[in-house]
């Protein structure tokens, strides 16, 4: 447990490998949607501020 977001893969199993995957994360204000952003791009946890209005980013 904890560990899901350590391995891309693991996270989506049943989608097939895409050259570009687009993914929108949607939900309350201070849910932790940019700390899962931030894990996902950079592979470690982020030290993060509340995010006023919207966030994008590219993962590759």
């Amino acid at each position: 447990m904890g560990n899901g977001l350590s391995e891309p893969h693991a996270l989506f199993p049943c989608l097939p490998s895409f050259q570009a995957l687009h993914i929108v994360i949607l939900g309350l204000d201070c849910a932790g949607k940019t700390t899962v952003l931030y894990r996902l791009r950079f592979n470690e946890f982020v030290n993060t501020v509340p995010t006023k209005g919207f966030n994008t980013e590219k993962i590759k």
